[in-house]
């Protein structure tokens, strides 16, 4: 019984060196990841919520173009949001409403020569202002006139 007990014993030591150094590594990579990649997500996020209370405006329909880059410019100002949201604005009218976009990519070095691009396509059709945020049509052929 006691042989029993020293062998399991022996078995029970823990992770080495090398187990441990493989978790710190895996956990350093996890917070790299994090920090460069979090304030995009974050702005993305306000993005979405600038959207939402410029829908919830009962005037929308009635704005001029620069009226609605305003409000949204104003938002983006006091929520901190800065770069390619700002400048990705685009408000295409059609005969069933108004649709915000603000569709653009951010290229994020990670280290060395790797990068992580991200890609956010938020949309605001007025038609459907309860589908908020979500990208309902391609505007790749209003592009074109840009």
């Amino acid at each position: 019984m006691g042989n029993t007990l020293n062998f399991s014993l022996q078995h029970q030591r823990g992770m080495s060196y090398w187990g441990w150094l493989l978790v710190i590594a895996v956990i350093g990579f996890a917070l790299t990841c994090a920090s460069k990649m979090a304030p995009a997500y974050v702005d993305a996020r306000y993005v979405t919520e600038g959207l939402k209370s410029l829908g919830e405006n009962p005037n929308l329909e009635n704005m001029t173009t620069g009226q609605i880059k305003k409000e949204l410019s104003r938002f983006f100002l006091v929520n901190n949001v800065r770069g390619e949201p700002t400048k990705s604005v685009k408000v295409v009218r059609g005969a069933k409403g108004t649709v915000v976009s603000i569709d653009y990519e951010l290229r994020q070095p990670l280290m060395y020569n790797v990068d992580v691009v991200m890609k956010f396509n938020k949309q605001l059709d007025t038609a459907k202002p309860e589908l908020c945020c979500d990208a309902l049509i391609d505007l790749e052929q209003f592009r074109k006139r840009d």
